[in-house]
């Protein structure tokens, strides 16, 4: 079976393909727990004991056809170039009518999703606002994603917070960026401060670290898998998505039910998607 595959398909073809998976391997800008390089692998290997049916849908997701690029290569050092090469890949899948998947990897990558994808919309479901404006004196860090998304001219909600500073808030209140605290607000609210054609991007971290403890920066009080599920399908139920991803797992060694846990909502997510 090839190593790069998701999910575990013995074969898969391009063109038939409308989803088009890219694992990046990048967490140069990780300032708590690291290892999230590791995730898209750990993701594609879990990936392989997923049964292709999904019994609450009532279909196959791998029929919509799915393609697993290799392994984009980060540029060494160099957070916002390796945005620029994100961004190249998933305009070329844009170009050739498919939905692009980034793997992630730290959340930065997903700015390069949205620049190709150009939503109206953007949903981050996250612990974190990730609206710092810099950190340690960088604009180009995972801490930053989600104002870096709003100044691409999106509208952008932030779903499933825990944490947010002083200054993140006041960008909120003056910038019109939505920020949705876990546990404090509907599945109607969000999807409802979505306009347009939406792109989604779920850092594993929104979940409670009693089922997603492998990511660098867990926090308490996060949202459940059924919580996370139930958005979602209603997003895909009322909104058009163009593209999407998941990021920061951070695979833990001998702990494989995180690993699996991101792959079966990534499977589910093409299914709603």
């Amino acid at each position: 079976m090839p190593p790069y595959n998701f999910p575990g398909q013995e074969e898969q073809d391009y063109d038939s393909a409308g989803y088009v998976v890219v694992p990046v391997p990048f967490d140069s800008t990780a300032c708590y727990g690291g290892n999230a390089r590791n995730g898209p692998l750990a993701v594609m290997q879990a990936s392989r004991q997923l049964s292709f049916y999904d019994w609450e849908s009532k279909s196959a997701p791998i029929e919509k056809g799915i393609f697993c690029t290799r392994e984009l290569e980060p540029v060494r050092g160099d957070a916002r170039l390796t945005v620029e090469r994100v961004r190249q890949a998933c305009e070329e899948i844009v170009d050739d009518n498919k939905k692009p998947v980034l793997l992630g990897g730290e959340h930065l990558i997903s700015l390069g999703g949205v620049q190709a994808c150009k939503p109206d919309s953007v949903l981050v479901l996250d612990a974190h606002a990730d609206a710092w404006n810099e950190l340690e004196g960088s604009k180009w860090s995972h801490a930053c994603v989600s104002r870096r998304m709003h100044e691409e001219g999106a509208c952008v909600s932030v779903a499933g917070v825990r944490s947010i500073s002083e200054e993140e808030l006041d960008y909120s209140k003056k910038k019109g960026f939505n920020v949705f605290y876990a546990n404090k607000s509907t599945v109607g609210d969000v999807v409802k401060s979505l306009k347009g054609r939406v792109y989604i991007s779920v850092d594993v971290d929104v979940l409670d670290p009693s089922v997603m403890p492998s990511t660098g920066t867990p926090e308490p009080g996060g949202l459940s898998w059924e919580q996370v599920c139930s958005l979602l399908e209603a997003i895909g139920q009322k909104r058009k998505v163009v593209g999407f991803d998941l990021v920061e797992l951070a695979p833990i060694p001998f702990l494989e039910a995180p690993n699996y846990l991101a792959a079966k909502l990534l499977y589910k997510m093409v299914g709603w998607f």
